[in-house]
C-alpha cells in the first residue's frame, strides 16, 4: 500500500522497515516493563531478547524466502529486507522460541518464566509488525471489492486488509493479556493463554488470507491449549470448561445478569480512566474546554 513511508535525498526508506524497528522497541518497552515489575535481572532478560529478537529476524526471513524462492533468486534481495520486505510469522516465532530455550537454559534462568514475559512483547512487537505488513504489501489478503479494500504493491486487484484487522485484534489481545501478566499467576499460565489467542486469530483470519496457513494456526493453537491446562496441573481441564461453558450459555439469565455486571465494570474503569487523564491535564495546566 505504501511501501517507501518517506525519502531522505535519493535513499526510500520503507515503512515496513519502519515499524519492523518500532515492533522490536515496543517490544522490548513491554518486556522490560514487566522485568521490573518480577524483580528480574533487567540486563539479563534484555540480552535474551536480543539474542530471541536475531534468531526470530534470521527464522523468518529464511522461512520467507524458502516459501517464495523464486523471487529471491540473488543474494542481494535475500540479504537486503529493506529494499525487498518479507517475513515469514511462522518461521520468525518457531526461530525466535527456540533461541529463547537455548539461551534461557544456558544462562539458567526459568524458561517458563521469562516465556510468560517474552510472550507479551512478542504480542506488542506482532501488532506493529502487521501494520508494517500492510504498508509494505506483505502477507496480503484475498482479492476483495469491499468499500474498505485496498490495492497492495506487487498484486492484481484490491485486496482485503487482512493485516490491519489483525493488528487491531492483537490490540485487543494485548490489553488483556497485560492485565493478566501484571498480576499473580502460576508459571506459563500467559504463555499458553497469548498463544491460545494469537492461534486462535490466526486461525479465524486464514480465509481472508491469500497464503493460507492452515496448519500452523492450528498447531499454535494446541500447543498455547497444551501449556495452559499443564500449568493447571488438573485443577481444569478442556473437558470441564467446555461443560462450564454450556451451562453458562444454556443459563439465558446468568448470562444476561454476567453482561450487565461486565458492562457495568467497565463503564466504572473507563471513568475512573477519564478521572485520572482530568487530574494529569490539569496538572499540566491543560484545559478541556474551550
Amino acid at each position: 500500500m505504501l511501501p517507501v513511508l518517506f525519502s531522505i535525498g535519493n535513499t526510500g526508506v520503507s515503512s515496513f522497515g519502519v515499524f519492523l524497528a518500532l515492533a522490536f522497541l515496543f517490544g522490548v518497552f513491554l518486556i522490560w516493563r514487566l522485568s521490573r515489575a518480577w524483580d528480574l535481572p533487567e540486563e539479563r532478560i534484555l540480552d535474551l531478547v536480543l539474542l530471541s529478537f536475531v534468531g526470530g529476524l534470521l527464522g523468518a526471513r529464511i522461512f520467507f524466502v524458502a516459501e517464495h524462492f523464486q523471487a529471491f533468486l540473488s543474494l542481494e534481495k535475500i540479504l537486503l529486507i529493506n529494499k525487498y520486505p518479507g517475513l515469514s510469522f511462522w518461521g520468525g516465532f518457531l526461530g525466535s522460541w527456540l533461541t529463547l530455550y537455548f539461551f534461557s537454559r544456558k544462562f539458567k534462568m526459568d524458561f517458563a518464566l521469562v516465556a510468560d514475559i517474552a510472550v507479551v512483547g512478542f504480542l506488542g512487537g506482532l501488532i506493529l509488525g502487521s501494520v508494517g505488513c500492510f504498508l509494505g504489501s506483505c502477507g496480503v489478503g484475498i482479492p476483495s471489492s469491499l468499500f474498505l479494500a485496498v490495492p497492495m504493491v506487487g498484486v492484481i486487484g484490491k485486496r482485503f486488509p487482512v493485516q490491519a484487522l489483525e493488528a487491531l485484534i492483537l490490540t485487543l489481545v494485548l490489553i488483556r493479556i497485560w492485565a493478566r501478566a501484571t498480576h499473580f499467576h502460576p508459571k506459563g499460565q500467559i504463555v499458553g493463554l497469548a498463544l491460545i489467542y494469537i492461534g486462535a486469530v490466526k486461525l479465524l483470519l486464514e480465509p481472508l488470507k491469500d497464503n493460507q496457513e492452515w496448519i500452523f494456526s492450528l498447531t499454535l493453537l494446541a500447543l498455547g491449549i497444551h501449556i495452559f491446562y499443564k500449568v493447571q496441573a488438573g485443577k481444569r481441564t478442556p473437558v470441564s470448561d467446555m461443560k462450564t461453558l454450556l451451562k453458562f450459555l444454556m443459563n439465558r439469565k446468568l448470562l444476561m445478569e454476567t453482561l450487565k455486571k461486565n458492562w457495568y465494570n467497565q463503564k466504572i474503569a473507563f471513568s475512573w480512566k477519564v478521572r485520572g487523564l482530568g487530574k494529569i491535564l490539569r496538572r499540566m495546566r491543560v484545559k478541556t474546554n474551550p
